[in-house]
């Protein structure tokens, strides 16, 4: 078994993370811990890691609801700071991401609804 570990901001400086222990891979399981809240990231990160370090070699990560990969327990200890950096640019670069994909939907749909839509 490995662990789901879920970092969520609450507020501008609020971060919480909860453990899961999912017994299949298709089910995300209610939360067997949940921290009640640091003022940084890389604070949450490290809390974690040193939770989790006892008896986990690795975890997976996942940032406001997206899966971010798996994860060396000792990695999230020793670059906390770093590895909470990471994860908040590849989340901020997903939603750009999903933002552009979601704008270029809609435009194809008003497009199609207007007869002006280019087929690819």
């Amino acid at each position: 078994m490995q662990p789901v570990l879920e970092f969520v901001r609450r507020h501008e400086r609020s971060y919480t993370y909860s453990i899961r222990a999912p017994q299949t891979s298709d089910t995300i399981p209610v939360a067997c811990y949940v921290d009640r809240g640091l003022t940084s990231l890389a604070d949450c990160v490290f809390d974690a890691a040193q939770a989790l370090s006892i008896n986990f070699p690795k975890v997976y990560i996942r940032y406001q609801g997206q899966c971010m990969g798996e994860m060396d327990v000792r990695r999230l200890a020793l670059c906390s700071e770093s590895f909470a950096r990471e994860m908040m640019n590849e989340h901020h670069r997903r939603c750009a991401a999903q933002g552009l994909e979601t704008e270029a939907a809609a435009t194809r749909f008003v497009e199609s609804r207007r007869g002006t839509a280019i087929v690819a």
